[in-house]
């Protein structure tokens, strides 16, 4: 007489029947997971809105349940996904078996570099049976041709946005190198103007004056912040001043004119210093 086998075989495959029948429960359950990075808010078709419209359409299509859409605005693709709020819970739905396909509407959503990208699909895929499918692009992340085309998708965005990023800094280190404002916070003592061009703002201009007669006549960094402080003069964004923002003012000499920036790009400084286009709000004699 044939054995039946162990006890142990059965039980292990009566939760493998029970898991399987779990799965199947929720096969046709959705998430759907919108980002948009600050850039892209204002560019048309990238928006939340137009995702949401796409993965809606694209559920209905496919006859899945959508349960949840999941957003995360303003956020950059470079952020790790698991360290965005919104990625953050829809991990934990995930955890909790509550839905087996993620809907976006393109991969680059997911993450713009390609480690975290193909990091996640794996994560998704292994940890709880989720799979990843785009609106857009015709990739089945549940198979294993799939992920491998996907990690081929993902290479070229990544290069992609390394090819933008390196144009955009090359156009920045230009514009630098011509005396322009190219980026970065705006001093105080300035704004920006609807060209993107440095000019003077009166009021901080008096009190950056201010700082550098002080200096000059030996004040300490501290004591010009106790003073200005007690005279009630609004420190940047309306806060009190300090030493440190004090020695900031004393050593930019965007306020003598000159425009000077730091670049990194590919593992190499480049500095530049040179004649800005802007006004000096300092003679050169004034200390």
């Amino acid at each position: 007489m044939a054995s039946s086998g162990s006890r142990r075989v059965g039980r292990l495959q009566a939760r493998n029947r029970a898991a399987a029948a779990a799965h199947a429960a929720v096969a046709t359950r959705a998430v759907a997971y919108l980002r948009v990075s600050t850039d892209e808010q204002a560019e048309q078709g990238h928006g939340l809105d137009a995702q949401d419209k796409a993965v809606r359409a694209f559920a209905d299509s496919q006859s899945y349940e959508l349960v949840d859409v999941v957003t995360d605005p303003g956020v950059s693709g470079a952020i790790r996904p698991a360290d965005r709020p919104g990625f953050a819970r829809l991990l934990e739905m995930a955890a909790a078996r509550t839905f087996t396909v993620l809907l976006v509407t393109r991969f680059d959503r997911l993450a713009r570099e390609i480690r975290f990208a193909v990091t996640t699909v794996s994560e998704l895929a292994e940890s709880y049976g989720v799979v990843i499918r785009s609106v857009t692009e015709p990739i089945d992340t549940a198979t294993p041709m799939g992920r491998t085309l996907f990690a081929i998708l993902a290479g070229m965005a990544e290069n992609e946005r390394f090819v933008i990023r390196d144009r955009t800094a090359g156009g920045r280190t230009v514009k630098a190198g011509r005396g322009g404002y190219a980026g970065g916070r705006v001093p105080y003592g300035y704004r920006r103007d609807t060209e993107g061009r440095l000019q003077v703002e009166p009021g901080e201009a008096r009190t950056v004056r201010r700082i550098y007669r002080e200096r000059g006549r030996g004040r300490t960094q501290g004591q010009i912040a106790e003073r200005l402080n007690a005279d009630g003069v609004p420190g940047p964004r309306g806060g009190r001043w300090h030493q440190a923002r004090i020695g900031y003012i004393l050593d930019n000499p965007r306020y003598r004119g000159l425009s000077e920036y730091l670049f990194r790009y590919t593992g190499t400084d480049q500095h530049v210093l040179c004649a800005g286009e802007h006004a000096a709000i300092i003679d050169d004699g004034e200390d």
